[in-house]
C-alpha cells in the first residue's frame, strides 16, 4: 500500500483457512511509528462485529459474530477487513513503514484456538507517479522517468516503483503515457 504524509491509508487484511473461523484478534505494530489506526472496516456480511483501538502505537483489532456466523474456509487469500490508518505528516517521502502482524488469536466455531501463521506488510510513503518525491505529480516526474528509460540516470527502488505506473516491472513509453495522462487529468 502507498500513502502520502498526512493522508489516510486503507490497508487490506486477508485470511486463508481450511476450517471455519468464528473470531480473530490481532495486534499490528508499525516501524517507524508513523501511523495511528482510525478504524477497522468489515468486508464480509453484516453478521460480524469489527472493533479496533490504537494503543501506544499498536493497533489491536477484533472481529467476531454476535449471531454465530463464521468465515468460510478458503484456500486462497480472502479479503475480510481493512484498517484505515492516518499517516503522520512527519513521514518522509520514499520511506517504507513495516507493518508487523503479531499476537494473532484465531477461534474456530467451538471457541478453540486454531494454529496461526501471520505475514506482515508495508506501506510506502509515496504516490505513484511522484518520481521526484516532492509531493506533486508534474512534468519534472516525466523528465526523470525519461532519463531512467534512456539510462541517463538509474532509479533507486522508490523511484522505480513510482515510475512503473502500469506495474509491469519495466520502465518504458507505456509508463510515460500513463504519467502524462495522470498529470493532464
Amino acid at each position: 500500500v502507498a500513502g502520502m504524509p498526512g493522508s489516510e491509508v486503507e490497508v487490506p487484511l486477508f485470511y486463508e483457512s481450511n476450517t471455519e473461523i468464528a473470531g480473530i484478534q490481532f495486534t499490528i505494530s508499525d516501524n517507524p511509528d508513523w501511523f495511528v489506526g482510525i478504524e477497522m472496516i468489515s468486508h464480509i456480511d453484516d453478521c460480524f462485529e469489527v472493533n479496533s483501538n490504537d494503543v501506544n502505537g499498536d493497533l489491536i483489532g477484533i472481529i467476531f459474530s454476535l449471531e454465530g456466523c463464521d468465515l468460510a474456509p478458503s484456500e486462497s487469500a480472502s479479503h475480510f477487513a481493512s484498517i484505515v490508518y492516518e499517516l503522520s505528516p512527519n513521514a518522509y517521502f520514499g520511506s517504507e513503514i513495516e507493518l508487523y502482524f503479531e499476537e494473532a488469536i484465531v477461534a474456530d466455531v467451538n471457541g478453540e484456538s486454531l494454529p496461526v501463521d501471520t505475514i506482515g506488510g508495508s506501506i510506502n510513503v509515496s504516490m505513484v507517479g511522484d518520481v521526484t518525491s516532492d509531493g506533486e505529480v508534474n512534468v519534472l516526474d516525466v523528465v526523470s522517468l525519461i532519463n531512467f528509460i534512456l539510462f541517463v540516470e538509474e532509479p533507486n527502488d522508490y523511484q522505480f516503483w513510482a515510475s512503473d505506473l502500469n506495474g509491469d516491472g519495466d520502465l518504458n513509453v507505456l509508463d510515460v503515457v500513463l504519467l502524462v495522462d495522470l498529470i493532464l487529468d
